[in-house]
Order: C-alpha cells, then structure tokens, then sequence
C-alpha cells in the first residue's frame, strides 16, 4: 500500500502541474478563468503539501514533488505540445528523477 505521505506529495505535483499547464494555455489565451484555475490549483497543491510537511522534513517532499512533477510534465510536454528535448535537458531530468530515487529509498 502507497504511504499517506507519498499520497499527499503526489496529489500536490499534480495539483502544481495543472497551474502550469493552465500557464502555458495562459501565454495563448489569457482569460479570469485560467487565472481563477491557476490560483486554484496552485491553492491546492499548496495545501496538500502542507499536509505532507506535517510528517516529513522539508527537503524530502520538495524533491519528491519535483521529481514527480519531472515525470508528469516531461510527459505533457513530449506527448502532448510535442515539444522536443536536448541531450543535455534529458540528463537533467534525468539527474533529477535520480536524485529523488535516491533521497526516497
């Protein structure tokens, strides 16, 4: 079973990735309904990771949730606005999802 700790940074990256896809379609398109959907998301996020600092140290959900937001937004981003990465941008990510592998074992 999934820790209630990981639970909650998991929920969070997704909520801060839902402000950050609500941004991009903001730089298109701005409207008071994608910055009420931006504020809202990011609220959210910011409440879920609230609950997660309650039984974790700092560092441990702030790598965690951006490692997952890594995961989820390097996947929008090549699958869906089919944006292409560099060698070098791939070894950051990939030195990111590295590090929260090591910090969360």
């Amino acid at each position: 079973m999934i820790n209630s700790v990981v639970l909650l940074a998991l929920v969070s990256a997704v909520f801060y990735c839902v402000a950050m896809v609500a941004m991009k379609s903001w730089a298109a398109f701005p409207s008071v309904g994608v910055a009420l959907l931006i504020g809202a998301a990011l609220l959210t996020a910011g409440a879920f990771e609230v609950f997660a600092l309650r039984q974790e140290r700092l560092g441990l959900i702030y790598v965690g949730i951006l490692g997952a937001e890594v995961l989820i937004l390097g996947g929008l981003s090549l699958f869906v606005y089919e944006e292409v990465y560099s060698p070098r941008e791939l070894a950051g990510m990939g030195i990111v999802l590295v590090g929260t592998a090591i910090a969360w074992s």
